[in-house]
């Protein structure tokens, strides 16, 4: 009896000095409230989308099968660098590289505009100004002429000679809603991203006939040369066709064609393709005929 007495008041003890397990769900539910009336409260203190971005990846895809052959207006009123207006209408009668960026931009805007005059330094066959023209108009409304020139000396100065046959400008109309229709006469989207404090939008060159109408788009920062000029063969085919090296062109032009998932000109292997097994098989005819006329000869030779 008394074993189980001492028994007894040894977990009488134990559970006088343990704390209860409801107490300590209670304080860990408290702790939990309070966390999220803090969490709550500080979120709210945030303006409007500072913290985090959200966008949708589809802005940076431009509908190509229903842009293709758009044209541009040719009245929208631009300014120069020197705040000279002119129209796109003045530039066309000849393929115009159309390059959308805005002159604020500290990321790639600079670089593909920078890459693009060292591709166009590199192409032999069309040279800008004399066989098209470069275009770089700002979709950021808050963009001057002033900006513009800015932009245009820090160009020129890394690449020498860059300007000619270029123009940077800005709309006339600078409104945020005159300035969304001009680049989405093109496809193109953008967004201002307040966290990155920049905007969001696709590196791409859009390539327009002498009628103003959208002939191609080439994507990235880094491109070739040769991507360059076929793009441009494709912008002029009307006049190239009818000019002395119209040959050489349209070959060229045949023997390449434009992949829409890569974003980039590759061989035509079904055309080269077609062309191998047609010259295998003009051989092989070619061959049959020079076997069976010899044999030919030689029954004619043994009847005599």
């Amino acid at each position: 009896m008394n074993a189980s007495r001492h028994a007894r008041a040894r977990c009488e003890r134990r559970r006088a000095a343990t704390p209860s397990v409801g107490w300590r769900a209670h304080a860990w539910w408290l702790a939990g409230l309070l966390a999220l009336v803090l969490g709550g409260a500080r979120a709210g203190a945030l303006p409007p989308g500072e913290g985090h971005t959200q966008f949708d990846p589809a802005i940076m895809k431009i509908d190509e099968a229903r842009h293709l052959g758009q044209a541009l207006q040719r009245d929208t009123v631009l300014l120069d660098e020197a705040g000279r207006p002119f129209t796109p209408g003045q530039l066309l009668g000849q393929p115009v590289v159309l390059v959308l960026s805005y002159y604020g931009c500290d990321g790639t805007c600079p670089v593909v505009n920078r890459n693009l005059a060292q591709v166009l330094a590199g192409v032999d066959r069309f040279r800008a100004g004399r066989d098209f023209q470069v275009l770089t108009v700002s979709f950021d409304d808050r963009d001057d002429p002033a900006l513009a020139g800015r932009f245009r000396q820090a160009l020129t100065a890394e690449v020498p000679g860059a300007g000619a046959g270029w123009r940077f400008a800005v709309l006339g109309d600078r409104s945020p809603e005159a300035v969304r229709a001009f680049a989405a006469q093109v496809g193109f989207n953008f967004f201002w991203s307040r966290t990155d404090r920049m905007f969001v939008h696709p590196n791409v060159l859009v390539f327009l006939t002498p009628e103003g109408r959208v002939a191609r788009y080439l994507y990235g920062t880094r491109l070739e040369a040769r991507t360059v000029e076929l793009a441009l063969i494709d912008a002029d085919w009307g006049r190239i066709s009818n000019s002395a090296d119209a040959f050489f062109d349209m070959v060229t032009g045949a023997c390449f064609s434009y992949s829409y998932a890569d974003g980039r000109y590759q061989p035509n292997y079904a055309l080269l393709a077609g062309v191998g097994s047609l010259l295998l098989g003009l051989g092989l005819m070619a061959t049959g005929a020079i076997v069976y006329r010899r044999k030919l000869a030689r029954r004619t030779v043994h009847a005599h």
